[in-house]
C-alpha cells in the first residue's frame, strides 16, 4: 500500500535544509512514499524522524546518515553589506534587510537550515547553537499542542508563505518587464512610422510629378502671353500638319505604289535638307 505523501511530510522538521539531498521537504516526502530513497536521510530530524517513517513504512531502522546540531543564523551586521543574497537564500524569510543595508535574523522564526551561510559573501553569517529542541522558537502558525510538530506546522506555514511571496514578486517583475518591452516596441514602431512618413513626404513621385508638370505649365504659360497667343497656336497647327505629313510620307515610302514612293521620298528628302538648315541656323 502506498502511503500518502503529506502523511510522510507530516512528520519531516519542515525546515528546507535540504541536507537529505532533495529540495526541500515535499520532495523528500514524495522519494520516501515512491521507495526512491532511504528514511534516514533527514539531518535535523534525527534519529526520531527516522524511526517514524521506518514505521509508518514498514522498513527497518537505520542510523542517521548525517546529524545536525540546533542552531540559529546570527549576523555580524557590522561587517554585513547589504548585499541580499541571505535574504534570498532563506526559505521561512526570517532575515530582514534591504539592499545595501544592514540585515538582521528574526532569530525565533530561524529554521537553523544554514542555506544563508554559503551565499554571504563576506562571511558574516555564523550558526549559533541553541537549546531548543525544535526550531523555529515561534508557534504562532500551529495549532498543535506538541512541540515538535507545532514547530514543523510554523515553518511550512512560513515557507508556503514564502514560496507564494516569491510567486507573486516573479509574476509582477515578469509583467513589468513585459510592459516595458511592450512599450519600448510600440516606440520602436511609431518612430519607424514616422520615419517612413517622413521619407514618403520627401520623395513621393506623385508630389515631384505635379511639380514637374505645374513648372511646365507655367513655362508654357509665359510662351502663350496674350501678345503672342494667335501666333503661337498657329505655329502649332502648322508643327502638327507637318508631323502629319511626315508620318504620311514615311507610310507611303513603305507600303504606297510607284508614284506614292516616288512622292514621299522626295518629300523626306526635303525635310531632312530642312532640318539640316535649322540645325545649323543655331
Amino acid at each position: 500500500m502506498t502511503i500518502p505523501i503529506q502523511s510522510i511530510s507530516r512528520l519531516l522538521p519542515q525546515t528546507q535544509c535540504r541536507e537529505c539531498g532533495y529540495e526541500g521537504c515535499l520532495p523528500y516526502a514524495r522519494a520516501l512514499s515512491a521507495g526512491e530513497a532511504p528514511v534516514n536521510l533527514c539531518a535535523p530530524g534525527g534519529e526520531t524522524v527516522m524511526k517514524d517513517i521506518a514505521d509508518l513504512l514498514g522498513k527497518p531502522y537505520l542510523a542517521p546518515a548525517k546529524t545536525q546540531i540546533k542552531a540559529v543564523a546570527l549576523i555580524d551586521e557590522a561587517v554585513c553589506i547589504g548585499c541580499t543574497a541571505c535574504i534570498r537564500a532563506c526559505p521561512v524569510d526570517a532575515i530582514m534587510g534591504a539592499s545595501k543595508l544592514m540585515h538582521t535574523v528574526i532569530s525565533d522564526e530561524c529554521t537553523g537550515c544554514g542555506l544563508c551561510v554559503a551565499p554571504c559573501p563576506v562571511d558574516c553569517i555564523d550558526m549559533v547553537p541553541v537549546s531548543q529542541p525544535f526550531l523555529p522558537s515561534a508557534r504562532r502558525f500551529s495549532t498543535s499542542a506538541e512541540p515538535r510538530f507545532a514547530a514543523a506546522e510554523h515553518a511550512q506555514s512560513r515557507f508556503e508563505r514564502h514560496t507564494a511571496r516569491k510567486q507573486r514578486d516573479d509574476a509582477e517583475r515578469k509583467a513589468l518587464l513585459a510592459q516595458r518591452e511592450a512599450a519600448v516596441k510600440a516606440k520602436q514602431a511609431a518612430q519607424a512610422q514616422a520615419q517612413i512618413a517622413a521619407t514618403s513626404a520627401a520623395f513621393n513621385p506623385m508630389d515631384l510629378i505635379a511639380k514637374a508638370m505645374a513648372k511646365a505649365q507655367s513655362q508654357q504659360d509665359k510662351l502663350v502671353s496674350s501678345d503672342n497667343r494667335e501666333d503661337f497656336k498657329a505655329r502649332q497647327i502648322e508643327e502638327a500638319k507637318e508631323r502629319a505629313e511626315l508620318r504620311r510620307a514615311q507610310r507611303d515610302a513603305k507600303y504606297g505604289n510607284e508614284a506614292e514612293k516616288a512622292a514621299a521620298i522626295e518629300f523626306l528628302r526635303r525635310y531632312k535638307a530642312a532640318q539640316e538648315a535649322v540645325k545649323e541656323a543655331r
